[in-house]
C-alpha cells in the first residue's frame, strides 16, 4: 500500500506512523500532525511530529477521530513533560535550544545592565592635612651623554655602543 503525499499530510490531519525506534517491527501509533518535517515526498513516508511530540513516518491517513484503543499508551518524554513541543527553524540543526523568555511562568528579565556597572570609579587622592599639596611638574629625565665608542677593527667608524657593535660584525660577515 503506498504511502501519503505531502498534499495528504498537513498539520491537523490525522495519521498513523511509525517511529524511529518501532521500524524494524513495523508497530504503527496514532496521532494528530503538528508539523510536516519532510519538505516533500519520501517512499517511506513523510516525517512529521505529533502533537505529544512524537516524530515518525507517515504510513497512513485517518478520517475523523482517532479509535482511543489503537491510540498509543506509551509515555514519551513530550508527554511527561508540562511544556509543548518546541518548533525547529533549522531542521538540519544538531543542536535544539530555545529562548526561556517565551517559556510560561518564567521570571521578568533583570534591568538591564550596560558596561558602565562593570566599571570601578577611579580612586581619589586623599585630601587632609593642613599642608596644601602643589602639583609637581615631570621633568623629562636628564639623559647623560653617550658614551662615543670608536670600532676596535677599523678605527674609522665612531657610535654608541651598539651602533659600534653591529658595524664590528660586518667586518666578519
Amino acid at each position: 500500500m503506498p504511502v501519503p503525499n505531502t498534499s495528504q499530510v498537513v498539520p491537523g490531519a490525522a495519521v498513523s506512523i511509525v517511529l524511529k525506534a518501532d521500524q524494524p517491527t513495523g508497530r504503527q501509533v496514532q496521532g494528530i500532525v503538528q508539523n510536516v518535517l519532510t519538505s516533500g515526498n519520501h517512499p517511506r513516508g513523510i516525517k512529521v511530529r505529533l502533537s505529544d511530540g512524537r516524530v515518525g513516518r507517515v504510513q497512513r491517513m485517518h478520517t475523523g477521530e482517532i479509535p482511543p484503543q489503537e491510540t498509543s499508551t506509551t509515555p514519551t518524554s513530550a508527554s511527561r513533560n508540562s511544556r509543548p513541543p518546541r518548533e525547529r527553524d533549522n531542521r538540519r540543526s544538531k543542536f535544539q535550544s530555545r529562548d526561556i523568555r517565551l517559556d510560561e511562568g518564567g521570571e521578568a528579565p533583570a534591568e538591564e545592565i550596560d558596561l558602565f556597572a562593570y566599571m570601578k570609579p577611579a580612586k581619589q587622592k586623599k585630601k587632609g592635612g593642613a599642608k596644601a599639596q602643589v602639583p609637581v611638574e615631570e621633568e623629562e629625565p636628564i639623559r647623560e651623554a653617550a658614551a662615543i665608542a670608536t670600532c676596535p677593527v677599523c678605527g674609522n667608524f665612531e657610535g654608541d655602543e651598539t651602533a659600534v657593535a653591529h658595524h664590528v660584525e660586518s667586518h666578519f660577515a
